[in-house]
């Protein structure tokens, strides 16, 4: 092989083994965030195990300033979405549907409540959370019909695997570092064989 066709076929392959390192690793790094993100749940304890209108999700809602939370909803007796994720300091206001009768919005784990049970369609409640946390609360009439509901507020909290047992979740970041690491191990064991294979010799040319 001529000197010239294999400083080529070095250059070459240390382009393709670059690029297919940098792609693979955007790749795996993007797949490692995203996982992380929808590895975890927050884990309510079990207080909205047979609760109306939940089926095991949170409705994710971080990121803004207000949310609505509807009052009689489904049957009259649940609230929808029965569980929400939301920032510290958001505004909460749960909104009467007019359906199932009176009802009312009573804290369970923190201190709060609507007041007395109403029926009017349109009536309104506003409540707002400044720690991180879950919150539990009940229709205080309807309780032992299943209408439950709860907030998860901010990112420190208890939570359980998406699929998995309770347990501490890996951060993303440290995820992502895992990811990167094991990319620059493949590559560089990729070049390694690389060398052993070709050699490293840039004397005289072969004849």
């Amino acid at each position: 092989m001529a000197m010239g066709d294999s400083e080529t076929s070095r250059r070459d392959f240390l382009r393709a083994t670059a690029g297919g390192t940098a792609s693979g690793a955007g790749v795996l790094t993007a797949s490692g965030s995203v996982a992380a993100q929808a590895s975890v749940k927050p884990d309510y304890g079990g207080y909205l195990n047979g609760a109306n209108g939940f089926n095991g999700s949170t409705t994710d809602l971080r990121g803004q300033d207000a949310v609505t939370i509807e009052v009689g909803a489904g049957d009259g007796y649940a609230f929808s979405p029965a569980a929400v994720w939301v920032d510290p300091g958001t505004t909460i206001t749960w909104e009467w549907t007019g359906n199932g009768g009176k009802h009312n919005v009573v804290g369970e784990s923190v201190e709060f409540r609507s007041g007395d049970p109403v029926e009017e369609e349109g009536y309104t409640y506003e409540q707002s959370f400044d720690e991180s946390g879950i919150v539990t609360y009940y229709c205080d009439p309807h309780q032992n019909l299943g209408m439950l509901g709860a907030v998860a507020v901010g990112d420190d909290i208890a939570t359980v695997e998406v699929g998995g047992e309770s347990g501490p979740a890996l951060p993303g970041s440290a995820k992502t570092l895992g990811v990167a690491s094991g990319v620059a191990m493949v590559s560089t064991l990729g070049l390694a064989y690389f060398f052993m294979k070709y050699g490293g010799d840039y004397g005289d040319p072969e004849v």
